[in-house]
């Protein structure tokens, strides 16, 4: 690299040797145009690491208290374990893992802001929470650290994906929390069941085009049920209806439409034309589901697909790494063809695709911590372009990649733990996700809808009902908390979104 820098070697020369040393494409095209030189283009990538480190040591110096107490749900500890040692060895730390499940997480860190116990120095909740937590004194706002020590969370290259960047970091523009888990859903299909001759055929001459995954909703529909053969235990798709997640189905199809949560007065838009049609097509769908799809949970969803149980599948990033392995999918290891979620259309005919990027962790550092440093440095090694690519393939653990270069520019073990093709597809998907509820109040507003939804799923309610129930909800929920504090929320979120996103559905013109 000096020698590049000095200019005692060409470009390809420089490419070809960085090959050699297994840089990927990406990263050496990128350093050998960077305008700070390639040295230290390439350092920076290590950089985020190097200062979190530095910071580490320092605090864990002055430390009185040699233990850094972690609240993470449970499940995720796999990502964590293999660097316990390191902090033990190398700073006199221990790190000490409180493990609680994942539902409750965000409960045990409102129970803190009033105790105020210190138990925590590290909490690891979703996005949803950091509005209610930072309002709530909780947990520190982390910009001047990240100012200070410059986490990398939006370079181009090796950086936290946009717009999840935004959305799962930050709480009206300023620094929450530091993501290390990236939760999107993405849509995997049995690419055997897509190569089938047979099928194929049958396939061209039902709907005459090519048997292939599917680019939008109508064509996900056909797929399921063309691919539906429940007398032999195989259905069309393994797609949620279950409480807690069904939510999730509906806000996916209903952005597809171009339509947002809320307008920018913070009305609430599903309950429209469109949010009933997106009701009438999910149960127009349920004849062509796993039976088990009103009860499913993560796991069991993952392991129905990895047994060969369906066609198709609506799935977290860790779902791709159960069927792709041969433990936990022996009908699915190199069977799976992945695509980012399918297409649909506005009433004026734009056709939008619109990813759901839902859950997904991060580290936040707690108010009452004693060595509130040292917090924020764990969180910032950890989830450091290199470190963060290095944690994720283990197993035993939730975290799945978010920065450019886990999918762009992938180390062996990414690859060998995701393949290629999919680590492409997750960022040509994330590239176009929409938020969760991540606003004050938050888990009301998705429990609320995800009550109502599940009602119409059941038969209990008709989709009209159901969508104006939930409605109610909102406006109840928005009063009590305050619209003025809801909607400032709101606008920063959708001032974010991905471009298409926002025209589609008008929040280009939100002041």
């Amino acid at each position: 690299m000096k020698e590049y820098d000095a200019g005692g070697m060409s470009r390809r020369d420089f490419l070809r040797k960085m090959s050699i040393l297994g840089i990927s494409a990406v990263v050496a095209n990128a350093v050998a145009v960077s305008p700070l030189g390639a040295l230290n283009a390439f350092a920076s990538m290590k950089g985020a690491e190097d200062r979190a480190w530095e910071l580490a040591k320092v605090a864990a110096a002055k430390a009185k208290k040699k233990t850094l107490t972690l609240l993470i749900p449970t499940g995720s500890i796999g990502n964590m374990t293999p660097y316990v040692d390191k902090w033990k060895n190398e700073l006199g730390i221990t790190l000490e893992f409180i493990e609680e499940p994942d539902e409750v997480i965000h409960t045990k860190g409102m129970q803190e802001a009033v105790a105020k116990t210190g138990r925590y120095d590290v909490m690891m909740p979703t996005a949803m929470s950091y509005p209610d937590w930072i309002d709530s004194g909780v947990i520190y706002d982390l910009t001047e650290w990240t100012e200070k020590y410059d986490p990398e969370l939006f370079n181009k290259e090796y950086g936290v994906v946009f717009p999840a960047s935004h959305h799962a970091q930050l709480y009206n523009g300023r620094v929450a929390g530091l993501l290390n888990d990236g939760d999107q859903i993405t849509l995997l299909c049995r690419d055997d069941k897509l190569k089938d001759a047979a099928k194929v055929k049958a396939f061209e001459d039902k709907f005459g085009r090519k048997l292939a995954v599917p680019d939008t909703w109508a064509e996900y529909r056909d797929l399921a049920e063309f691919m539906h053969d429940p007398a032999n235990g195989f259905y069309g798709s393994l797609e949620y209806r279950s409480p807690y997640y069904v939510k999730w189905m509906f806000m996916q199809r209903l952005v597809s439409k171009g339509v947002l949560y809320f307008d920018g007065d913070m009305n609430p838009t599903f309950n429209s034309d469109e949010g009933v049609q997106v009701l009438e097509e999910m149960l127009a769908m349920n004849e062509f589901l796993h039976p088990d799809a009103f009860s499913f949970t993560w796991s069991s969803n993952y392991n129905a697909f990895g047994r060969g149980e369906g066609f198709m599948n609506i799935v977290w990033p860790s779902g791709f790494k159960y069927s792709k392995a041969p433990s936990t999918g022996p009908a699915t290891t190199g069977k799976i063809a992945a695509t980012v979620m399918p297409a649909d259309f506005t009433k004026d005919g734009t056709k939008v695709y619109a990813g759901l990027f839902c859950w997904g962790y991060g580290y936040a550092v707690s108010k009452y911590s004693e060595n509130p440093e040292l917090a924020y440095a764990y969180s910032q090694w950890m989830t450091s372009p290199t470190i963060s690519a290095d944690a994720i393939p283990y197993l035993g653990g939730y975290s799945d990649p978010y920065r450019v270069n886990h999918m762009l520019a992938p180390t062996q073990r990414l690859i060998d733990t995701y393949s290629p093709e999919y680590l492409k597809t997750l960022y040509d998907n994330m590239v176009n996700t929409v938020p969760d509820f991540c606003l004050p109040g938050g888990f009301e507003y998705q429990d609320a809808l995800d009550k109502q939804v599940h009602a119409c799923m059941t038969g209990a309610k008709k989709p009209k009902d159901a969508l104006a129930a939930a409605a109610h909800s909102f406006e109840r929920i928005t009063r009590r908390i305050g619209k003025d504090k809801v909607r400032s929320a709101w606008i920063s979120l959708a001032k974010n979104l991905a471009e298409p996103i926002r025209k589609a559905s008008g929040a280009d013109k939100w002041s």
